[in-house]
C-alpha cells in the first residue's frame, strides 16, 4: 500500500478523527481571527492542491464554521429530538444547493464592479461584507434546526471549493457485493448525499468530511 493509502487507511479506522478534525478546525479558527474574514478564501486557495487529490478537505476538516455549526447543532438535535434536519424538506433541498453558487457569484461580480470603481468602498464595505457576513452569521445560527445549513445553502468558499469534486483523483467508492444497505452512511452524510446509493461519490455538495467512511459497519466505502 502506497503512503497515501496509509494515511487513508489509518484515518478511516483511528477512533482520535474527531480530535484530529477538531484541532484543524481549531487552527482555521486561529487564522480566522488572527488574519481575519479575507483568510478564509485565501486558506481555501492554498487547499487547493490537497483538494485536487481528496475533494474540498477544507470544508470538511479545517473551516472554523463547520465547528460552530457542529456545536450548535448538537444542541438542535438534542431539543428538536426527531425534528432536527426537518425545517427544509429534502424535496427542495436539491435546488437549494445552488444558492451557495449565487452567493459566490453576487461576490464575484461585486469584486470585479468595485474593481473597475462601478460601485465605492462604502457601498462594497455596507452592503457587500456586511450583507455576506449577516447571511453567514444567520446560516451558522440555523444549523440548531438544519445539519451544516451554512455549507449546504450559504458557504461561497464551500461552493468555489467543491467544483474540485468534478476533477478530484481519489474518490469515495462504495463495494455494492459488501454493502448491506444499512443507510448509516446517508444518515451519516451532513450534506445529504444518499451514497448508499452511489457506487463512486461525486456529488458537487460532498465536502470530504469522511464520515460516511468512518462509520460504515462493514467497511463497504474506500478511499481509492
Amino acid at each position: 500500500m502506497s503512503p497515501i493509502g496509509n494515511i487513508i487507511s489509518r484515518l478511516q479506522n483511528s477512533e482520535k478523527v474527531e480530535r484530529v478534525r477538531l484541532s484543524l478546525q481549531l487552527i482555521g479558527l486561529a487564522i480566522f481571527i488572527y488574519f481575519g474574514s479575507q483568510s478564509t478564501f485565501y486558506v481555501v486557495l492554498l487547499s487547493i492542491p490537497i483538494a485536487l487529490l481528496f475533494g474540498p478537505v477544507y470544508c470538511g476538516w479545517m473551516c472554523p464554521r463547520g465547528m460552530f455549526q457542529n456545536i450548535i447543532g448538537s444542541m438542535g438535535k438534542r431539543v428538536l429530538g426527531k425534528r432536527y434536519n426537518t425545517l427544509v424538506p429534502k424535496r427542495f433541498h436539491g435546488s437549494l444547493l445552488y444558492f451557495r453558487y449565487v452567493v459566490l457569484l453576487f461576490l464575484v461580480t461585486a469584486l470585479l464592479l468595485h474593481e473597475f470603481q462601478f460601485i465605492n468602498d462604502s457601498i462594497m464595505e455596507s452592503v457587500v461584507v456586511d450583507g455576506l457576513l449577516l447571511i453567514m452569521a444567520v446560516s451558522i445560527l440555523l444549523s440548531f434546526f438544519v445539519d451544516r445549513a451554512a455549507c449546504r445553502y450559504f458557504c461561497k468558499e464551500g461552493a468555489a471549493a467543491s467544483l474540485t469534486n468534478l476533477v478530484k483523483i481519489r474518490m469515495i467508492r462504495r463495494d455494492h457485493s459488501i454493502c448491506n444497505s444499512c443507510g448509516i452512511c446517508d444518515r451519516m452524510c451532513p450534506m445529504w448525499i444518499d451514497v448508499s446509493k452511489k457506487d463512486v461519490v461525486r456529488d458537487a455538495a460532498c465536502i470530504s468530511c469522511m464520515k460516511c467512511v468512518q462509520k460504515c459497519p462493514v467497511n463497504a466505502l474506500k478511499v481509492e
